[in-house]
This record gives C-alpha cells, sequence and structure tokens, in this order.
C-alpha cells in the first residue's frame, strides 16, 4: 500500500507538472498525459520526473499565430546537483526496495512463519521507514503543485485575469508591434508620431491588420487599441482650424528591439509586409 501511494504521486506528478495549450484543449491535453504514464513503472516514472521536475526544462515551443488564449504550466522544483543525485539516488533505492517485496519476501514470510518473526518484521519496518521519508517529500511537492494549479485556475476566472489575458493577446500582437516600430520611425522631431501616419502605413503594407477591430481586438480604432495596449502615450494634438489631431510615441517603461538594418526597409518576401518585432517589457508594471 505505501509503495503503491508512492508510484501515484508519481503519477500525478508526471500528468499534470507541466502542461502547455490552447484553453480549450488544456483539459483534454492533461487526460492524455494522464493516460501515457498510466501503464509506465515506478522506475520509469521515477526517472521522468528527475528529468522533467528538478532539472531545467527544455523550452517550450509556442505556435507564432494564435487564435485564443495559450497557457502554460509548470510546476519545479529548485534544487542543486547535490540534492538532484541524492533524491535519484533514494528514489531508485526505493524502486529496488519495492521489487525485493514484490518478488522475494514471501519466501523470507514463509521462513518465518514457523520460527523467527523478528528479522522480516523488522525488514519490513525499515522499508516502511524509508518509503515514508519518501512519501513526504513527494507529498509536499504534490500539495505545492495542487495548490498553485488552483491558484492559477482562480486568476484566469478572475476578471482581472481575464483583463491579462486580453492585454496579453493585444500586446504581442503583429498589430502592435508595426505600431511601436512606426512610432520609431515615422517619429517627429520631438518623439511623437502622427497616428494618421501610422493607419495609413499599416493599410498600404498590411491592410488585413485593420479590418474588424471589434472583433479581433475588441476596439473600434487605432487610437482605441493604443490606449488599451499600455505601450504607448496618447494625444490629441491641437490644429489652427480648431480641430486636433492624434499623436503617440511608445512610452518610457518599453522599448522597440530593432534588427540589425533599418526596419522600414525589411519586407516579408510573400505579402511586402514590413517585417517587425515585439516590444520587450523592460520594466513591466509593479504587481503585474
Amino acid at each position: 500500500m505505501n509503495f503503491q501511494m508512492v508510484e501515484a504521486m508519481l503519477k500525478h506528478l508526471n500528468a499534470t507538472a507541466s502542461v502547455h495549450g490552447p484553453v480549450s484543449q488544456l483539459t483534454e491535453r492533461v487526460e492524455a498525459q494522464r493516460e501515457a504514464v498510466h501503464r509506465k513503472t515506478m522506475g520509469e516514472l521515477a526517472g521522468r520526473m528527475v528529468t522533467h521536475m528538478l532539472q531545467a526544462p527544455p523550452e517550450h515551443q509556442t505556435p507564432d499565430e494564435v487564435t485564443e488564449p495559450w497557457v502554460g504550466f509548470r510546476f519545479s522544483v529548485e534544487a542543486d546537483a547535490q540534492f538532484v543525485d541524492q533524491h535519484d539516488q533514494e528514489m531508485l533505492a526505493l524502486v529496488d526496495a519495492r521489487n525485493d517485496l514484490i518478488h522475494h519476501f514471501l519466501a523470507r514470510w514463509n521462513s518465518s512463519v514457523d520460527g523467527d518473526a523478528e528479522e522480516a518484521l523488522a525488514y519490513l519496518d525499515a522499508q516502511r521507514d524509508e518509503t515514508f521519508r519518501m512519501l513526504d517529500r513527494l507529498r509536499g511537492w504534490v500539495t505545492a503543485m495542487d495548490e498553485s494549479r488552483k491558484q492559477l485556475a482562480a486568476f484566469m476566472a478572475s476578471p482581472e485575469g481575464v483583463r491579462q489575458m486580453e492585454l496579453g493577446f493585444l500586446q504581442n500582437s503583429r498589430l502592435v508591434a508595426m505600431l511601436g516600430e512606426i512610432a520609431l520611425n515615422a517619429a517627429r522631431s520631438d518623439g511623437w508620431a502622427l497616428l494618421s501616419t501610422a493607419r495609413n502605413l499599416i493599410k498600404r503594407n498590411a491592410p488585413t491588420e485593420t479590418e474588424n477591430l471589434q472583433k479581433r481586438y475588441g476596439h473600434q480604432s487605432l487610437k482605441g487599441i493604443l490606449l488599451a495596449a499600455e505601450y504607448f502615450d496618447v494625444m490629441d494634438e491641437a490644429l489652427p482650424n480648431g480641430g486636433y489631431r492624434t499623436i503617440y510615441r511608445i512610452n518610457d517603461r518599453y522599448t522597440l528591439q530593432m534588427g540589425q538594418s533599418d526596419a522600414s526597409e525589411q519586407t516579408s518576401e510573400t505579402e511586402g509586409r514590413p517585417v517587425v518585432n515585439q516590444i520587450d517589457n523592460l520594466r513591466p508594471v509593479t504587481d503585474r
């Protein structure tokens, strides 16, 4: 029973410690991972947990374009090489102890039934103590992981979580990146760029980016997108005729990472659209 509890925790950790994908597919992906680890041996589960939880994870590849919120969750234990090696050795010893109990203990027990059972009981007690030490460790990790997943789920379901997901989608959109690049390349001497210039450049080079703004981004105009993205300062500038025009600039919390060559001259071979780089958040807003 003790070994089965260890195995159950190993399966739970292996199946749910790391999951990535579109929100609509997360449950399906977790179930697929549960099925994948269901028939693995205790030794395989132990080795896999060391690789995926106690060592630096491989970089997860996210598609270049996503059409819905993409969520990644990974639980890991930060530990030095000495602890990782120690845990690995202790886990291997526990797997050997389980195999010894299952395959060899019966003969030892039968020989003690009519004689001295102390040796068999001492064997079981020592095995129990070692198993419980590992159970305590794994139980702590399981508790921390499950609590983290609950906190993530609660945040995603909260109004602030929904807002952050929508903001992240907007900030990482190609349209916002283009607005940022134009703000740098087409800025006036005072550092401000005309929104009308940005609108014309985007319509000319990437006309589909300005179609269905409300449906795609939740805003009816480029000005609304500038304000919502939180990357820009936006201002209405008065004109001599009594009207006004909108000007904008990248605010001082963010910078746009440019390539080697002049970004205004870079174009896509297939569509003739400017190649842009994402804005890098150098100083994130507090508590975000």
